[in-house]
């Protein structure tokens, strides 16, 4: 019962405070590998043995720099679980997932989703042959607390909406 009343009073309030109502209400992505039931946070692809591509995706409401924030933390952390002391992002490709709205038999509909999206080509070496590489252990507990420390405000929240819909065409 409790549900049913906290869903009415969501919807409620997203009816009424607009997409800024929909964005405060909307969490962002943490830094937590992604699944079927949550596809926001990250997931890995193993290219090589010291080659990957880094995946991550955000709600809705979450910025595309949190969103690489995430997979580039991810790619360190492997980095140091493979024990390779050194990284390097090859490419980096920005893009939003979108779903349409699914009506379902006899359950109710999904709505139309959008999400943004990044992918990371990454290499890995023990020892560092190049500048561009990173190290991969002071990477990952920068960016790792990075983001158990980012706020992400409501108004940033909204512009993050606004533009993987509009990526999406769902305005």
């Amino acid at each position: 019962m409790y549900w049913r009343h906290a869903a009415v009073v969501g919807l409620s309030c997203s009816a009424l405070c607009g997409c800024t109502g929909i964005a405060q209400l909307t969490p962002v992505a943490s830094y937590t590998a992604s699944n079927a039931f949550s596809p926001a946070g990250y997931g890995q692809t193993k290219l090589g043995d010291d080659h990957y591509q880094v995946k991550a995706t955000g709600t809705e409401a979450t910025p595309k720099e949190r969103v690489e924030k995430i997979a580039r933390a991810r790619a360190a952390q492997i980095g140091v679980e493979e024990k390779f002391n050194y990284f390097k992002v090859g490419s980096v490709q920005h893009g939003v997932a979108c779903s349409e709205r699914q009506k379902a038999y006899k359950s109710a509909e999904t709505a139309a989703s959008s999400r943004p999206t990044v992918v990371l080509d990454v290499v890995y070496a023990k020892e560092t042959a190049d500048p561009t590489f990173a190290s991969t252990k002071e990477a990952y507990e920068a960016l790792s607390a990075e983001l158990a420390s980012e706020v992400v405000t409501p108004d940033v929240k909204a512009v993050s909406v606004q533009e993987t819909r509009a990526s999406c065409g769902q305005g």
